[in-house]
């Protein structure tokens, strides 16, 4: 930790606010090679909705297939319906059982998921191209061949009460559903998208299957597949696996209409640790009313805008620097996902230690206030509005972000008003910020929840038509592959790598420490290069002056997750990893960028700039065992977690370690995966990590786990090791562990986040970037024999459990 920590927040805000000024430059967005303009869209006959769009930039195809229901659809008592039969739908089907679907998903590289929200019920997944008629075949056998059965549903119960168990251990997320179901008295968006435990407890297979019959089928779904592909070929292939299915009514919107609340209302909740928070929710519009591009605007001029993508705002949007509800309390976020009907706009934040409750509420208020009365200033409406734009750009970064979008909007019968978006929020007026914020945004349609860490005594609270907009031209498909990116040392030593990819009109840079953290991330439009090249160098100016802080210790968590991470970080600090090191070792620019005019910059601010060494290897002190860590207050949910040394990236061992740790664990799936989750319904979710900072390796188990199975997960993780020796993996296990990594390396990274992610790794790993081909060529000679060789090593770990 660096001790320029608060300092160097300070001038990271100052960049975000001088990057905000360098954006009034610019009132669109800039033209991308992802256009979701140039996407196909049609119905077949059954009413199944298809979307196509090609971009060559990356040979990867990403798959999106969206049913129109979800929480909203449940009735009292059968609550977390949608969200179980998601957990169901990657279980068995006629072609695929098993967990077919995501076993052969992720034995070829490709990365798969789903996620249930209020309107909508979604599943993706990426693949090398040539894969997608897998994804295809996939998406037909889940829509009408699921194989629920008795016992599969047994052992998923206890996975879907684990995933709920570990939410429950996050205030905010206790605080959204209280909120969202105060803020609701007959609409069904009161619903908790994933039940009520008594509800998933008591629900019968039958309840499932009814629910599946009901609400699957085409005209229910959108299918958008977006990537390397030939859309006359993928519309013919969809048409032969989706056109003989049965054409039925689609799934209807509730007919409740929420009536006006003329009342504030307000909930309270107590817990055992952590700090009082809040969520201040007002019903707000849905991504078609003709007030959502100015709701949008208000956003950010409250906030900051986070676009319309989940992606950016999963809980919340921290408020930018010198915005309206800046300093009104800590960690203030605002919180606006897009729906099918009016949903909400939610304010939360942490209360400093001392504050009253009612100063904040009556702050919040009063700037609210403000926006509804005052004339707002050109300048200031710019400048929301270009920053709705802008993250608008980072909303579509990936193939899978276009699915996504055009599938969640189409969903939502909002396709249209997504489309003409950006030129929406461009024409909004100060009048049409005044006219929402008076609204939607009235004290009286507020409902407040707050979270006390211990039981108190409660404070006592004092009491325009659209215009219609022209689709603007669009852009042409981009056929050219992105090219290879080029690393180069600049002239004091400092090596730098620039990647070139206009599939977002966006650039991002990032620099790395030797320690192999990273020192900053900075991104804007691809514009501002220049801008944020020279801001780059004064952050690291600004961390030299500062000096390292490697002495400074890290307060103890009392989340069980965030703890788990500090104990791994304490057996490979003690082991001789580093975790620490404040000089820069290299820097990475991945954008819609000109390589030559971009490696120019960076050798005027960084030419003199020597890099520093990587961390060098040292022995390893580690010892083989058990820790239990007790937290000494109440968890929802207790954490166990696996930890052995690994041999350092060049080494041979490591790549057969990863490829052992695959079989054992990936996810879902994998030995210790299936018998837990599948087949026990022990856990969730179980991560699995190789980790390294350029010279030591550790392989770690993550995964949460609910207090009474935590001894049955501790005695299967024990058997599952065990078992490597006893029931060694096969060739065919070893395969397929190589195919996925090879997989991998082809479709992962795509974003300029990812990207400046994966380059930077592969330096610290292999002194530079890396290919495909090499990864083929590392891999290709390690034998079965190779990996049983690294089994008894990799099975000699230490097992950490967190705990109350």
């Amino acid at each position: 930790m660096m001790r320029s920590s608060v300092s160097l927040a300070a001038v990271m805000r100052m960049l975000i606010n001088k990057f905000s000024l360098l954006l009034l430059l610019s009132s669109s967005p800039a033209s991308a090679a992802l256009d979701l303009r140039n996407a196909a869209v049609e119905r077949l006959d059954n009413g199944l909705t298809v979307i196509l769009l090609e971009d060559r930039n990356f040979p990867v195809a990403s798959v999106q297939m969206l049913y129109r229901v979800g929480a909203r659809d449940e009735t009292t008592g059968r609550t977390g319906l949608a969200h179980f039969l998601e957990h169901m739908a990657f279980r068995d089907a006629e072609n695929f059982p098993d967990a077919g679907f995501i076993s052969s998903i992720t034995a070829r590289g490709g990365e798969w998921h789903g996620y249930t929200w209020i309107d909508q019920t979604t599943y993706f997944a990426t693949v090398p191209k040539e894969y997608l008629d897998l994804l295809l075949r996939i998406e037909a056998d889940r829509m009408t061949r699921l194989e629920i059965s008795v016992d599969d549903m047994d052992a998923e119960r206890g996975a879907v009460l684990a995933e709920m168990h570990m939410y429950e251990n996050d205030p905010t997320s206790m605080l959204i559903d209280a909120v969202n179901f105060l803020s609701f008295l007959g609409h069904p968006y009161r619903n908790n998208t994933i039940g009520w435990e008594a509800d998933i407890e008591a629900l019968q297979h039958s309840d499932v299957v009814e629910f599946y019959r009901r609400h699957y089928h085409p005209a229910n779904a959108v299918l958008a597949v977006v990537g390397d592909i030939d859309s006359k070929t993928v519309r013919a292939r969809i048409e032969e696996l989706f056109g003989g299915f049965e054409s039925r009514a689609p799934t209807a919107l509730p007919h409740t209409t929420e009536p006006v609340q003329n009342g504030e209302r307000r909930v309270v909740l107590h817990g055992a640790a952590g700090e009082r928070q809040f969520q201040i929710a007002w019903r707000a519009p849905s991504a078609s009313s003709p007030d959502f591009a100015a709701f949008l605007v208000l956003q950010s001029l409250l906030g900051a805008s986070s676009g319309v993508n989940f992606s950016q705002n999963d809980w919340g949007t921290e408020v930018a620097a010198g915005s309206i509800l800046d300093g009104v309390a800590e960690g203030v976020t605002t919180w606006f996902p897009p729906s099918a009907q009016d949903y909400v706009f939610v304010i939360g934040g942490i209360a400093p230690a001392g504050a009253s409750e009612t100063d904040i509420e009556r702050s919040i208020e009063k700037r609210i206030a403000t926006v509804r009365r005052e004339p707002l200033g050109k300048e200031r409406l710019a400048a929301a509005i270009d920053d709705v734009l802008e993250q608008m750009t980072y909303d579509v970064e990936t193939t899978e972000d276009a699915a996504h979008q055009l599938a969640l909007f189409e969903g939502l019968g909002a396709l249209d008003s997504l489309l003409t978006l950006p030129d929406r929020v461009a024409a909004v007026t100060a009048g049409d910020v005044q006219h929402v914020a008076a609204r939607y945004l009235l004290p009286q349609r507020r409902s407040i929840a707050w979270y006390r860490p211990q039981a108190t005594q409660a404070e006592l609270p004092v009491e325009l038509p659209a215009t219609a907009v022209q689709v603007a031209a669009t852009s042409a498909i981009d056929t050219t592959p992105t090219p290879l990116p080029v690393m180069q040392t600049l002239s004091g030593g400092m090596p730098v790598i620039v990647q070139q990819t206009d599939l977002a009109p966006s650039v991002q840079l990032d620099v790395l420490l030797s320690s192999g953290e990273s020192a900053l991330s900075l991104r804007g439009r691809p514009q501002m290069l220049a801008e944020i090249i020279r801001d780059a160098r004064a952050v690291l100016a600004s961390l030299a002056s500062s000096g390292d802080a490697a002495g400074d210790s890290e307060v103890a968590s009392l989340d069980p997750e965030t703890r788990l991470e500090q104990a791994f970080a304490g057996i490979m600090s003690d082991g001789g990893v580093p975790v620490t090191g404040a000089t820069p070792a290299l820097i990475v620019v991945s954008g819609d960028v000109d390589v030559a005019d971009t490696l120019l910059l960076l050798e005027q601010a960084f030419g003199k700039l020597p890099s520093a060494a990587k961390a060098a290897t040292r022995p390893v002190s580690f010892e083989a065992g058990e820790m239990t860590v007790n937290l000494g207050v109440p968890i929802a949910q207790a954490q166990l977690g696996y930890i052995v040394p690994a041999a350092t990236p060049t080494d041979v061992a490591a790549d057969a370690q990863q490829l052992l740790l695959y079989i054992l664990n990936h996810g879902y799936e994998g030995r210790l995966g299936k018998a837990a989750i599948s087949d026990r319904g022990l856990a969730y979710w179980i991560g699995s990590e190789y980790r390294s900072n350029g010279s030591n390796g550790w392989l770690t188990l993550a995964t949460g786990v609910d207090h009474e199975k935590l001894d049955a997960l501790q005695s299967l993780l024990r058997s599952e090791l065990n078992r490597l020796l006893d029931e060694p993996p096969t060739l065919d296990e070893v395969e397929e562990a190589k195919a996925h990594f090879v997989g991998r390396a082809r479709s992962a990274a795509q974003s300029n986040a990812e990207l400046v992610t994966t380059l930077a790794e592969q330096w610290l790993w292999y002194g530079e970037p890396q290919t495909v081909q090499q990864l083929e060529r590392r891999l290709s000679p390690i034998s079965r024999q190779d990996v049983l060789d690294v089994i008894p090593a990799f099975i000699k770990g230490t097992t950490i459990v967190v705990k109350e």
